[in-house]
């Protein structure tokens, strides 16, 4: 993410901060301004909201260098009621905003297409979070009622996910992988023994318990098809697992994957959220979701060669 610092001159007290943004960056600051990456020390404003002299305007601008909607269509869906929609999330888009972004995520184009659909817009909420490059189940609430039993369920570990991950070298064919999780002092998540759980971190939280099987489904020449069962929710959590084992997620760059496999250059991990299974937050049953892999992920497993 680019950061660019705008002190605000006396002169342009009470101007909207979005104009100020435009005059000085050009069509930048105008995109930056209309998709919400404008902001006032740590708080996000709006391109209306009228300048202080003397203040520094923070425009906040993509990594990629350019602006991108989350691909989705009403196809997407997967499964809809009163309560709840739930979708196949694509690879490569965010779930939620960003700093230099609120129109492209997914939650913010499936309330425009939701909008569109049944002329008004839903409250919608998001159960739970799936990595940026990450693909497949994703739940949404859609009514009030339900965000608290959704809340309750995923973080009192009622609710069973399976992932599919293709990863290089050779897992064991079954394991359990237990470990401390949290940021190190650089900000990055990473792991820690066991016997450190508990233990305070730079940034004031603790070392927290990661709890992942992982069963290979497929085992290739280089590389292996493998499910992976989180017992806990941690940030990163299997692409951080695979990694320690030396295996790291296909595409997983930040990790040690290797990016470009079969031909293929890989912008993302090869990691699908493919099976959910949740207590319905007011009907009470059994929720069992299933949601097929991305075009890429099948390519390239289709390209390994078998042992």
């Amino acid at each position: 993410m680019t950061v660019l610092s705008l002190p605000i001159s006396p002169a342009d007290h009470g101007r909207p901060l979005g104009v100020i943004a435009t005059e000085h960056l050009g069509e930048v600051g105008r995109l930056a301004a209309a998709r919400g990456g404008l902001w006032i020390g740590r708080r996000r404003v709006d391109a209306a909201t009228p300048a202080t002299g003397g203040e520094t305007l923070l425009v906040r601008l993509p990594p990629a260098g350019s602006y991108c909607d989350a691909p989705l269509t009403l196809e997407h869906i997967i499964y809809e009621d009163d309560d709840l929609v739930v979708i196949n999330k694509p690879p490569a888009c965010y779930v939620s905003d960003t700093p230099w972004d609120t129109h492209g995520s997914v939650l913010a184009v499936m309330r425009r297409l939701l909008t569109l659909r049944d002329g008004q817009p839903p409250v919608l909420h998001l159960a739970h979070q799936l990595d940026v490059g990450t693909s497949g189940i994703l739940v949404m609430s859609k009514q009030s009622r339900a965000n608290a039993p959704l809340q309750r369920a995923f973080a009192q570990g009622l609710v069973y996910k399976r992932y599919l991950a293709v990863c290089a070298g050779h897992p064991p064919a079954t394991t359990e992988v237990i470990t401390g999780h949290g940021r190190a002092a650089g900000g990055r998540w990473r792991l820690y023994d066991q016997t450190a759980i508990g233990q305070p971190l730079p940034d004031g939280q603790r070392i927290k318990l990661a709890h992942t099987c992982l069963t290979v489904r497929q085992q290739y020449a280089d590389a292996a098809l493998v499910w992976a069962v989180p017992r806990t929710g941690r940030t990163h959590q299997i692409r951080l697992h695979l990694a320690a084992l030396g295996c790291p997620i296909l595409g997983d760059e930040r990790y040690g994957g290797p990016t470009v496999v079969a031909g293929h250059r890989l912008p993302h991990p090869l990691l699908h959220a493919a099976e959910l299974i949740l207590p319905h937050p007011t009907v009470g049953r059994p929720l069992h979701l299933f949601c097929p892999p991305p075009p890429l992920l099948l390519t390239i497993v289709a390209r390994l060669q078998r042992v």
